[in-house]
């Protein structure tokens, strides 16, 4: 039968397993946390959106990455055609929706023209309608000719330092592509 030290020890070896137990979890817990947090994230030129009408999907690449105050050129502005009865779904991805951004929607008839400004984490997707209610004294519904999404990111300049970025996400949504390019 153990004695009465022996109980003790035993005890004791007890208790401190289970405080080194605790501690190791603890500093797994905050390592895990910390490398969680710092782990780079996309650079602003590699995030895309995904716009869809019907079954048909586009990945949409930036049109505009530029720190703010610098001129930058403008990218290619990708069409998918949105019928005036159809709706345009976009699913942003979360670097874009884990912070402020904005949603510019330009019609034919600029009168309907709207803006929306997101929260983080507001939202995932948008569903824009191919045409509006008209608008005034207007009898026909203005069509929707193109849509803006705008973020400020964080990304790496050419020596390799963090810094913000304007993001521009740009989409036209004309039925006849050339007919855009006549009207421009």
């Amino acid at each position: 039968m153990a004695t009465r030290r022996q109980a003790k020890k035993k005890s004791l070896l007890q208790i401190l397993a289970l405080i080194i137990a605790v501690v190791i979890v603890v500093v797994a817990t905050v390592l895990v946390q910390n490398w969680w947090n710092n782990r780079p994230g996309p650079e602003p030129e590699e995030v895309t959106v995904t716009a869809s009408v019907g079954d048909e999907s586009i990945e949409v690449s930036p049109y505009l990455v530029c720190e703010p105050g610098v001129e930058c050129p403008e990218g290619e502005v990708p069409n998918l055609p949105v019928g005036p009865d159809e709706t345009l779904k976009l699913e942003l991805p979360e670097p874009i929706h884990n912070h402020d951004w904005q949603l510019l929607m330009i019609y034919d008839d600029p009168a309907a023209n709207n803006q929306q400004l997101h929260g983080p984490h507001d939202t995932t997707e948008v569903e824009i309608p191919g045409s509006v209610d008209p608008v005034g004294d207007s009898t026909e519904r203005p069509r929707l000719v193109v849509v803006e999404v705008s973020s400020v990111m964080i990304g790496h300049d050419d020596e390799g330092v963090e810094t913000p970025y304007t993001t521009i996400w740009s989409l036209s949504t004309h039925e006849n592509p050339d007919e855009a390019l006549n009207q421009e």
